[in-house]
């Protein structure tokens, strides 16, 4: 059952930032009704509708209207509905906990009723961020017929496409943190007469995660075979695809698919990192590097295709410093582990350290192996304590920086080791050492004259 709309008065409507455009928040669950979060958008919004389940809450704020619907109401029915009863041309449909970034919405001045943006939803889960293309704002002018079709799915493609509305490069951006398609029913959407295509990447990517890569393959072909499809859904099918090509270990076809996604659409990420993986199963370090880097060239910038995902920049630096390694760009490698030691704010794991020093230590790198090193073993040398498995790899580390040369600095160490240890003869023999070669004759005579 819904309840009547009340009419918002010009009044109310004046000084809004987004005075062209209606917002409504489907609530799937009265759970994510939050209602800090409504009474600020009630300031964006010139029109603000929740629709749920149930009474309308007490804290709902007064110029916000609230929409009743029933627990098995059909979204794309519910949407469709309230499509035909705002007051605006242009409406936004979010849910759930989803945030939108208002800074992406377009001027008005440069709306038009049959160009429409797209909405791109971002899922943050550790080091990956999750893309999800959906049409999310609508001109309700354009004509009388729905707009979205499915029983939960919400897809306006068969409308996008068969109205002749042209898609806006630029995207609006919403955050959420909830799944995007885990309410999807498949058999529930199979049972409508007009299935959404975008039916066929949700059960897709349910397959392949499920490791049921044929089943999926299926699926992503059958997608493919449809005429009316959106750009960013059409790229979603094409590399589905090629990961499952990959995962059976048939890389010529997963590369061939890749290449024509890339070639269609440069601006994703998905292609990018099937190729990384194949050229690095295959152990060819300076495809997987070259591919790798043009990933990490496009990190910033939208990505163009539906189910994309992108890896973090940390991580990224990281595979890229490796990889570089492993294809001999020892200063390419450095450079990379630089970047990451200033997006990191010098926070970096020990590990990553002891690779950066190695590689400081063969480019011959003084100022910057001396830096790792006290960075890695400040709290390990006097006055500190020091066990034996550090005493071993600080030993490894100034036989190393000997090698270079680079006696002055080792022989400032040895010299700490042997006022806190002078009973220890190693440290003695090696500080000698390092004052004959740096020309302190006599200090290494006394030492030598004092050895028992």
């Amino acid at each position: 059952m819904e309840t009547g709309l009340k009419l918002i008065s010009d009044i109310s409507r004046k000084g809004k930032s987004l005075n062209w455009l209606t917002g409504v928040l489907f609530l799937s669950d009265e759970r994510f009704y939050n209602a800090e979060k409504v009474r600020l958008w009630e300031t964006y919004f010139s029109e603000l509708i929740v629709a749920g389940i149930g009474k309308e809450p007490e804290s709902l704020p007064a110029n916000v209207h609230w929409y009743e619907y029933e627990s098995d109401g059909s979204r794309s029915e519910i949407w469709n509905a309230i499509s035909k009863k705002v007051n605006n041309s242009w409406v936004l449909f979010l849910e759930d906990d989803e945030q939108p970034r208002f800074s992406s919405f377009p001027e008005t001045q440069i709306l038009e009723n049959t160009q429409w943006p797209p909405a791109i939803i971002n899922i943050q889960k550790e080091n990956t961020t999750y893309h999800f293309y959906q049409m999310r704002l609508v001109n309700v002018t354009m004509n009388e017929d729905d707009i979205f079709r499915g029983h939960h799915l919400t897809d306006a493609t068969e409308f996008v496409r068969s109205h002749d509305v042209n898609l806006s490069s630029k995207p609006i951006i919403i955050e959420r943190e909830s799944s995007v398609y885990s309410h999807i029913d498949i058999d529930q959407e199979l049972s409508l007469k007009n299935q959404a295509p975008k039916l066929y990447l949700v059960q897709g990517n349910r397959y392949l995660q499920e490791k049921k890569y044929v089943r999926a393959a299926a699926q992503f072909r059958q997608l493919l075979k449809k005429q009316k499809l959106l750009p960013f859904d059409r790229l979603a099918g094409v590399n589905g695809l090629a990961s499952c090509f990959a995962e059976q270990h048939k890389w010529e076809k997963a590369l061939s698919l890749t290449k024509q996604s890339l070639e269609a659409e440069s601006f994703q990420r998905l292609p990018y990192l099937i190729q990384f993986r194949i050229h690095e199963l295959r152990k060819d370090w300076q495809k997987a590097f070259d591919v790798l880097k043009q990933y990490y060239e496009r990190l910033s910038l939208f990505s163009s295709a539906s189910f994309d995902r992108k890896i973090g920049e940390e991580k990224s630096l990281v595979n890229l410093a490796n990889i570089a390694l492993k294809a001999g760009h020892r200063a390419k490698a450095t450079d990379y582990f630089d970047r990451l030691f200033s997006f990191k704010r010098g926070n970096a794991d020990e590990a990553m350290l002891e690779k950066a020093l190695l590689l400081s230590i063969e480019l011959n790198n003084l100022e910057r192996s001396v830096y790792l090193f006290e960075r890695i073993f400040n709290d390990r040398l006097p006055p500190c304590q020091m066990d034996a498995e550090s005493r071993e790899q600080i030993d490894q580390v100034m036989t190393m920086f000997m090698k270079k040369d680079w006696y002055d600095y080792v022989s400032t160490i040895y010299k700490k080791l042997h006022d806190a240890h002078p009973e220890d003869q190693e440290y003695k023999r090696k500080l000698i050492v390092t004052l004959t070669k740096t020309n302190r004759l006599d200090q290494a005579k006394k030492m030598v004259a004092n050895i028992v």
